[in-house]
């Protein structure tokens, strides 16, 4: 596995490894909302600089590649949002590449990426019926509110990894 910097040539793959995820992840209920296009159509925004509101201009998206497939990523900013530095503004790992450490190793270097941005603290929203906000709280997170969780040392998470 590779990790290596996304770029907007990525969108498309980006949009399919998120909607493969979620279709493998939540139930149907869950899963509904997914539109390709509007996936499409948040990324190019979001390589933009456009959205969310709340994010500063400094952004980066990881990709984890294997056999020059994109099977994970994570995304995210700068910000202040709840008072912290850094926000994950997505992340995403098909289902079949789960818990084999691929996640771990995208936060490690989204980590890597705020701290050199001069960033301590991080927050990431979520469902509360997501299932994965449990990777979240497992890596130290604590919630600031039902849909949102945060740490507020990253060198000490970044020391838990």
């Amino acid at each position: 596995m590779k990790i290596l910097i996304a770029a907007i040539a990525d969108i498309k793959e980006l949009a399919k490894v998120e909607i493969e995820s979620k279709l493998q992840s939540f139930t149907e209920n869950e899963a509904y909302a997914i539109d390709y296009n509007k996936r499409l159509y948040t990324w190019q925004t979001y390589f933009a600089g456009q959205t969310p509101v709340s994010a500063k201009p400094e952004r980066i998206v990881l990709k984890a590649v294997i056999d020059g497939h994109i099977i994970g990523y994570i995304a995210g900013h700068l910000t202040n949002r709840y008072d912290k530095d850094a926000e994950i503004q997505s992340f995403y790992v098909v289902k079949q590449h789960q818990r084999k450490g691929m996640g771990t190793e995208l936060l490690k270097q989204f980590l890597n990426w705020t701290i050199n941005h001069q960033s301590e603290s991080l927050c990431v929203g979520i469902f509360p019926e997501n299932p994965y906000k449990a990777f979240y709280l497992k890596h130290g997170g604590s919630y600031i509110n039902p849909h949102w969780i945060g740490w507020d040392d990253l060198q000490l998470l970044k020391g838990k990894l």
